[in-house]
């Protein structure tokens, strides 16, 4: 949708290209786009320089190169070799270094200075050559703290707290001693250093596991900013080349804590897409060959209703306005007219331009504002000039893909009854590179009151698009957003092309570029999402989680009593961290147990099963003495790592019409597990963003947003007990939990109730899973319960192999 201040209209959204343009500049010092990224594994030899190509000047306190490495290359589970990060379009991802042991080395950066910079570079490189012997007596004893403390938080364990306290502790003291010592008594750092170290040893030896996320996020912030250990040392004597020494180190220490970060559950997103370079040209092949099926197509087509394009435009640069309207006289379906209005730009420059491309084009109509009006009364100003059958946005400086009408048309042509068409979307620099493509589900009601995914390309059906009132003013920024969410009341008839068929500009200042440049924005569409739950009669509250993504706390009626099935006997010390957190709720815990002599005590009761009993039998067993209104099916060994998840689990099954709703479960060293499942074209279950770390946003959005999904893991999922019942409990035929698990879901969508993924409600697996194949039996059973289902998945993507995750 057009916007009045040359920005996009979803710019306040969180799609994958906004939130990693977010991540951008300042962000990077302590969330960097490569955090956590698949790395180009064809560039061994990656240069300092550039990979500093990705960061502002100002930002370059470490070198990229050591930044990067988080983990070692042997510890990521890459989803693909063509992945990396997004960052600017011009930046080239690295295979980084093992950061956790190379800290001995000089990475000299180089300068940023135009004029004296490669001097400088150049007299830094040759001044470190001598530091190698003092940079070992200086950084030998932290060496000892830095390989220990890699090996601590690589495969966290129970006893991480004691370890830490013990081990690191013991280590914490970098400062030399004996001879080295007397000679280098007061080098600058070494006391900044130690204050460092005895910060993670205190914020690992902290009681619970796994490791709470309560004040997670302050001490993080408080040991981020203690990492450049010569912050405070303006005054020393040779500072520069003491730079040069102790830069591996200082990036150590920025790596520990964005990996910290994802252990305690409080990063940003790692930021998951395709190399730009790559992507464009990928990109372009597959266009050409969809521009040739749709052109041929066309032919078949029957019904061809005129589109109308609506564009407000205000201060454009003339090239890219050029652009824009040449983007859609390429179009090669033929029957669409484009309603652009200025919106009282003080340029001259923008009416000229538009004026002549009107009396080229007599399917182009023109109109001046005499003042700007703001985007929502100049878009409603262009779709007064509308006459289609339908109305599709497009903003003044981006770019329709040369089919992109051709296929709405096509899709209106075997859906003649959609209201609402909407299309996959990518960017494009002002060099013509492509990247941040986003591709998307079909319509997801619990996804969209989150995030505005549909954003580009968006055709609204004429008629509906006025009975809504059209554009709202008092939302700019997140015009579009207010408007889906009206829509989506009115009509569920949403059609998805899984096609990028809109390229979306980033220009200097834009959202598009960096969602946090216009606040305003996003707490209009907080604002949007909350008038959208009043008009529809629901209670909650709205909160923003980050620029365009947004939280909704479902209320929850009284205290009702949850009845948590653990799938086997849980350890007394797993009981006990599960029991830490139940949300001022009724909770009992019902635990199987093969023993008769098992006892049970407080709110733990054992339930004596058969051992040779399948899952599914064992639960159905469980439920018929459990006595709670709610039923939590939960893994044993899954265990909260702070309060709010079991409130959101209860809080989501208690609303009408959802029947079954699964948390977000991690490792413990911080990689998503369970995030929802899916189904491909075979019918095969598929873990998205399994392996990557939590959260992870890419091309098919973030792990951390809530959505409609086909099922979700049992390894923690609730249930209303009347929707559980109603169904006839779990089939007691399968013989694994999972496949149990996921038959009720698809029972569930096919008795008319939602399946929610609720990221919300975060968990930890501490107990290893044995990867054993799924039997034989279940692969079959599950398939054709997918087949009954419809053999459709409409939360994932005809495209599920692009980024594929292990």
């Amino acid at each position: 949708m057009g916007t009045a201040d040359s920005d996009g209209s979803c710019g306040s959204q969180e799609t994958p290209g906004v939130e990693a343009a977010t991540l951008d500049a300042a962000d990077r010092k302590s969330s960097s786009v490569a955090e956590a990224t698949t790395l180009d594994a064809a560039d061994p030899n990656p240069s300092s320089a550039a990979q500093d190509a990705t960061l502002d000047p100002a930002d370059r306190k470490a070198s990229s190169a050591a930044q990067v490495a988080t983990l070692t290359p042997t510890d990521r589970k890459p989803s693909s070799s063509a992945q990396a990060t997004s960052g600017p379009p011009g930046g080239r991802a690295h295979p980084p270094r093992d950061i956790f042991v190379e800290v001995l080395g000089f990475d000299v950066p180089r300068s940023h200075r135009a004029r004296w910079g490669p001097v400088i570079t150049a007299a830094k490189r040759l001044g470190t050559r001598g530091l190698s012997p003092l940079q070992r007596w200086v950084l030998d004893r932290q060496l000892r703290f830095d390989l220990r403390l890699r090996a601590l938080i690589r495969q966290p364990e129970r006893t991480l707290p004691e370890l830490a306290r013990e081990e690191l502790g013991r280590l914490a003291d970098p400062r030399p001693v004996g001879a080295v010592g007397r000679w280098l008594p007061s080098v600058p750092g070494l006391e900044a250093q130690r204050a460092w170290n005895l910060a993670v040893v205190a914020l690992l030896s902290r009681p619970g596991w796994p490791l709470r996320t309560e004040g997670a996020a302050e001490a993080l912030d408080a040991l981020e900013t203690r990492c450049d250990v010569l912050s405070h040392e303006a005054g020393a004597v040779g500072l520069s080349l003491w730079r040069e020494l102790w830069r591996r180190q200082v990036a150590f220490n920025h790596a520990t804590v964005r990996l910290l970060r994802h252990l305690l559950g409080v990063a940003r997103p790692a930021v998951l897409l395709p190399a730009p370079v790559g992507y464009t040209r990928d990109a372009l092949e597959r266009e050409a060959h969809e521009v040739r099926d749709a052109t041929a197509a066309l032919t078949r087509l029957e019904r061809r209703p005129l589109i109308s394009l609506v564009t407000p435009a205000w201060e454009t640069p003339v090239d890219v306005l050029r652009a824009c309207v040449a983007s859609v006289r390429a179009q090669v379906y033929p029957h669409w007219e484009l309603c652009i209005v200025d919106d009282g730009s003080r340029s001259a420059a923008v009416a000229d331009t538009l004026r002549e491309a009107a009396a080229g084009d007599a399917r182009i109509r023109f109109e001046r504002l005499e003042s700007n009006q703001g985007i929502a009364r100049a878009t409603n100003a262009a779709l007064a000039l509308a006459t289609g059958d339908y109305v599709g946005f497009l903003d003044h400086d981006d770019l329709l893909a040369p089919h992109a009408l051709a296929e709405v048309a096509l899709r209106l042509g075997e859906a003649p009854d959609a209201d609402v068409v909407y299309s996959d979307e990518d960017k494009v620099d002002a060099q013509g590179l492509r990247f941040a493509p986003y591709l998307k589900p079909s319509l997801s009601p619990e996804l969209l009151r989150a995030v505005n995914y549909v954003c580009h390309f968006l055709v609204v059906r004429a008629s509906l698009l006025r009975e809504v009132g059209c554009i709202r003013p008092g939302f700019e920024g997140a015009q579009d957003h207010d408007l889906l969410l009206r829509l989506m009341e009115r009509t569920r008839r949403f059609e998805h092309i899984p096609r990028v068929l809109y390229h979306w500009r980033t220009l200097p200042g834009s959202t598009a570029t960096d969602a946090s440049a216009k606040p305003a924005a996003s707490e209009a569409g907080r604002r949007a999402v909350a008038e959208h739950l009043a008009r529809m009669g629901e209670g909650g509250s709205v909160e923003t989680v980050s620029p365009g993504l947004y939280r909704i706390r479902h209320p929850l009626v009284g205290r009702p009593r949850v009845s948590v099935l653990l799938s086997e006997a849980p350890t007394e010390s797993e009981l006990t961290a599960l029991l830490a957190f139940t949300d001022d709720l009724d909770v009992e815990v019902r635990v199987p147990v093969s023993s008769p002599a098992a006892s049970s005590t407080g709110n733990a009761i054992r339930v004596q099963v058969d051992a040779a009993a399948t899952p599914g039998a064992v639960a159905n067993q469980l439920l018929r003495e459990a006595r709670g209104e709610l039923i939590l099916v939960l893994e044993a060994g899954t265990l909260p790592t702070g309060p709010g998840w079991l409130r959101e689990l209860a809080s989501q099954a208690s609303r009408p019409g959802v029947g079954v709703v699964g948390a977000r479960i991690v490792s413990p060293w911080g990689l998503v597990l369970d995030a929802g499942l899916r189904f491909d074209a075979e019918g095969r279950v598929l873990r998205p963003f399994a392996g990557l770390f939590d959260p992870t946003l890419g091309a098919f959005g973030g792990s951390h947003w809530p959505r409609d999904v086909r099922a979700v893991s049992s390894a923690c999922a609730m249930i209303r007990r009347e929707v559980l019942e109603s169904l006839g409990g779990w089939d007691a035929a399968f013989t694994s939990d999972e496949a149990r698990g996921v038959d009720l879901c698809l029972r569930a969508s096919e008795a008319g109730l939602r399946v929610l993924y609720a990221p919300h409600a975060r968990l930890v697996r501490t107990r290893s899973q044995d990867d054993a194949p799924e039997a034989t039996h279940d692969a079959d059973r599950l398939r054709e319960a997918w087949v009954r289902a419809g053999r459709t998945d409409p939360t994932g993507h005809p495209r599920l192999g692009f980024l594929q995750t292990p």
